[in-house]
């Protein structure tokens, strides 16, 4: 065995050895194995081991194969770490763990080399997370692809009833009101037709993007997204979040895409941190709710689920979300796995008052499941 030393690269090869018995294991379940780790104490064997055990098994029988190939694995695998790098481990002081810096999302911007973990998890699924992708500046393929994600929003919001009317030059439906007034003069007869339209309805658009941690494999998706849709005609509203709540519309308002998220980059300071999902609603509702929630407002929600805040904060924000808004469409990157089920207690509690859960990885996706909404 090959002597890994890094935790990702023994999590993927532990992946092999499970898919070589059998397991039904890919990229998008090492992808879910690594995010649970994130979100646990992994230096603790029973949660680190836990953690494996329920994103990686499908069934009964699985979780029984599990426990002999997983004692057998860590078991071989520490026989096989050199004593001379356990010895400087021991030795070497263990530095402070520290806040999440903000140069990190300009490693996402700017194509510069990742920490190790992502840079394996790009190599086995570089196809879903959109790996090697130039941020600097969006493909002609890219700005179609959103420009149609753009066009499916429109439609949809589109479809909200507007009993008023305006006048229109189009050969539209007949105003009979107007058409009798205009050729009164006329004795009564209809020389001249006059027509009317459905009133465009004002919609508020609310995009709430979570930039924390365990987001950070689909950095490129989230990015792309806030800069495209707030650069379109539509009339929407950019917050992004992880502890604490941004507005970010102002700062997105540039053709200069480079410029935009140095901007970005020097303004959220909790980018790549922990995530508090209710903290985060209860900010946007009490400072911008009255301003942005009405019958005619769709909420989009950016996010997997995983949260470390308060639960029932998170239940009673997205009841208010619920109330005061049109829809409430939640995309989750991780339900594009086809066996996604919501276990994480932040998605659970957020379900019963999601109008939609939209699995997209990427724009095309994301085209595709808005076709789906009604």
């Amino acid at each position: 065995m090959n002597r890994l030393t890094s935790l990702s690269q023994h999590v993927i090869q532990f992946c092999r050895v499970l898919r070589n018995d059998q397991f039904n294991i890919g990229p998008q379940e090492e992808c879910e194995a690594l995010l649970a780790l994130q979100s646990i104490d992994w230096t603790n064997t029973p949660e680190f081991k836990q953690a494996l055990k329920t994103t990686l098994c499908k069934s009964f029988q699985q979780t029984l194969l599990f426990e002999n190939l997983y004692t057998q694995y860590w078991k071989e695998l520490n026989r096989a770490v050199d004593s001379k790098t356990k010895k400087v481990a021991e030795e070497k002081p263990q530095p402070k763990k520290e806040a999440p810096s903000i140069e990190v999302i300009k490693d996402w911007l700017y194509g510069e080399k990742k920490q190790q973990q992502e840079n394996e998890l790009a190599k086995a699924s570089a196809d879903t997370v959109g790996g090697g992708v130039d941020l600097s500046t969006f493909r002609n393929e890219q700005l179609k692809e959103w420009k149609a994600v753009i066009q499916q929003i429109q439609k949809m919001v589109a479809r909200l009833p507007n009993r008023r009317t305006v006048p229109t030059d189009k050969t539209a439906k007949v105003d009979f009101r107007r058409t009798m007034s205009r050729n009164f003069s006329n004795g009564g007869e209809m020389l001249k037709l006059t027509y009317k339209q459905q009133k465009q309805n004002k919609t508020q658009i609310v995009l709430l993007l979570d930039v924390s941690k365990s987001m950070e494999l689909y950095s490129r998706f989230l990015i792309q997204m806030m800069f495209a849709l707030q650069n379109s005609s539509l009339n929407i509203q950019t917050f992004v979040f992880s502890t604490e709540l941004y507005s970010i519309t102002k700062k997105l308002k540039t053709t200069d895409f480079k410029k935009s998220l140095d901007s970005l980059s020097n303004y959220v300071d909790q980018w790549s941190s922990g995530t508090q999902i209710g903290n985060c609603f209860n900010q946007f509702i009490t400072q911008y709710g009255a301003r942005l929630l009405n019958k005619k407002s769709f909420v989009f929600i950016v996010s997997d689920g995983w949260d470390s805040g308060d639960i029932e904060l998170l239940e009673n924000t997205m009841q208010q979300l619920k109330k005061k808004a049109n829809k409430i469409i939640w995309i989750n990157p991780l339900a594009k796995s086809k066996d996604f089920q919501p276990e994480v207690l932040g998605m659970k509690t957020a379900l019963p008052y999601i109008d939609y859960l939209v699995p997209a990885i990427n724009p095309k996706d994301l085209k595709q499941q808005l076709g789906k909404v009604r």
